[in-house]
Parts: structure tokens; sequence; C-alpha cells
């Protein structure tokens, strides 16, 4: 069985076509495991229809004690999956009708852990997107550094997971993190030497909308917890001196959007964090030299311009 677990939260007008391309499946062995974050539209009337259509889906709500955001309900979603394959996916976008069929063959052709195959960016209305693939390059000799670097990379949706594999390492979503929690949980499977099968298909459709979580507009925090936990374990990561200069340089550009954000609470909260963490020296001096700037454009709301 394929256990696909799905976070939601005011998706009523996305869902829908979501458990759709579930149903159309070629393949039958599945269950579909919908975890709602408490959403405020009409979600429950939308799933409650599909659960009177399909036993294979599977609704619970999040329990509250839980924090917010899609990777508690990741790994709250797994505690009840009755699979021996994981496909992780997003409210919003679209399974090809033959992926679990063509993800089931490639994994088990072999002693692999998990499949990659591509994400397609589409919009609904037919227009162009912003780009088309997630990544044009899934895998490289380097993944751990070039994964981090982004030469390569997959979405949420594309793997097909072996339960064992991630039971084993005990590979989970980092709960606190509202943005970046994927590229954490790619990183950790890589490091901890999981071995993925490379399918060259679109088996995922992206969709690109207005309220996407990618788009989610205070995405410092989270970004800069990741690569802190990232630099902080380097000797075992093996990174090399571009990802280390890339994790310094996305950390600080993060900071500066707290900044221009006006989050200047947010600022020195995160400026501690990277003054006392191991990025690089000039790095933390850039950093704290923008704190007079940033304090006057609060009062001010002018000097913008300094904070690029």
């Amino acid at each position: 069985m394929i256990s696909v677990i799905i976070p939601t939260y005011d998706r009523a007008h996305l869902i829908g076509e979501t458990l759709d391309s579930i149903i159309a499946q070629t393949y039958p062995d599945w269950e579909c495991i919908i975890i709602d974050d408490h959403s405020t539209d009409s979600t429950d009337d939308i799933i409650n229809t599909y659960l009177a259509k399909d036993p294979r889906f599977i609704y619970y709500k999040k329990p509250k004690h839980l924090p917010k955001g899609p990777s508690a309900s990741r790994n709250y979603g797994l505690t009840k999956a009755s699979g021996d394959y994981i496909n992780w996916f997003d409210s919003d976008d679209l399974m090809h009708p033959e992926k679990m069929q063509i993800d089931l063959k490639m994994i088990t052709s072999g002693k692999y852990d998990f499949t990659i195959s591509q994400s397609k960016f589409f919009k609904q209305d037919g227009a162009k997107p912003k780009k088309e693939y997630w990544n044009k390059n899934l895998w490289s000799d380097d993944p751990i550094n070039d994964f981090i670097i982004l030469k390569i990379g997959w979405s949420t949706n594309a793997p097909l997971w072996n339960y064992k594999s991630i039971s084993k390492i005990n590979l989970s979503f980092h709960d606190i993190l509202i943005t970046g929690d994927d590229y954490y949980y790619h990183i950790q499977a890589i490091n901890q030497g999981l071995k993925p099968i490379i399918i060259n298909q679109d088996l995922v459709k992206q969709r690109e909308h207005d309220n996407r979580l990618n788009d989610y507009n205070l995405k410092a925090p989270s970004k800069i917890k990741v690569n802190n936990k990232i630099l902080s374990f380097q000797n075992d990561i093996k990174l090399n001196q571009a990802s280390i200069d890339f994790l310094n340089k996305q950390s600080y550009l993060q900071l500066n959007n707290l900044l221009k954000k006006r989050k200047f609470v947010l600022y020195l909260k995160y400026l501690f964090l990277l003054v006392k963490s191991n990025y690089n020296f000039d790095i933390k001096l850039k950093s704290m030299s923008k704190l007079p700037m940033g304090l006057f454009y609060l009062i001010t709301n002018r000097g913008y311009k300094f904070l690029k």
C-alpha cells in the first residue's frame, strides 16, 4: 500500500482537484490521509464528499497542541499511515495519473529508499508560470552541496519514500518550521545515505497561485533556523566552501528582509542567533552594521534603499 499524506489549511477551492488526481491513479492500492490544520473555510464540506465517495480517503483534524503549519501535520499524518510507501503531497497540486504505478515499479527495481521525479509548474488560467520546473537537475555527484546551493532539487510532492527507510533513520519534518521544512528534510535524507532512483518524467503538476506557502511573506525566521542547523553540523555534513558561503549569504539577506518588513524585534532575535552561531565573521559584522539603519528606517520610514 501507498500512503499519500496531505496537510491542508483553507484550500476548499483547490483540494478537490488534488483529490481527483489521486482517485485517477492507475495504481489502486493506496490510502490518502488528509490532515486539516483547522481550516476556516468550507474544507470540511469538500472533504466529506470525498469520504463518502471513496473509503480510501481518511480525514483527521490536527490535534490543537501541535504547532501550526504543514510540518507538524505531515508528522502527525505519518503516525496514522498504514502503507509500505509514503508520498507527501500538497493540497493545491496534482499527480500524474500513473505517478504511483511508475514510482512503485522503479523503487522496487533495486535497493532504493526513495524516488525523485520532476515537478512541473502550471497556472490555472493557462498563463505561463514564473518557471517551468522545480529544478531541471535532480541529482549530481555531490548531492549534499549541490542541493544546498540549489543546483539540484525536487519538490516535497515528488518522492515516493520507503517507510522502512525513513523509519530506520527517524526522518521527520521539523515541526516549528513554516517554510524550508522540505529543504531540511531532504538534506537530512541525503546526509543519512538514503539512496534514490531518478525518474526523468513529469509526475507532479505544481500549481502556481497567489496563496502558495512558498510565497509566504515572512520566510526569514524559518530560513535562518534551517541555515543555522546545517552550519552547526558542517563537519558531519561535509560542506564545501560554496555551500558555507551560500548559507552565510542567505541568512544575511533574510535578516535584511526582516528590517525591510519593519520586523525590528524579530531582527534583533535572529541577529543574536546569527552572531552566536557558526557564521562567518564578516557576515556577522555586516549584519550588525545594518542595525542603526534599520532603526532609523523603523522610526522615520526613510532609508529603505540602504537596507538592500
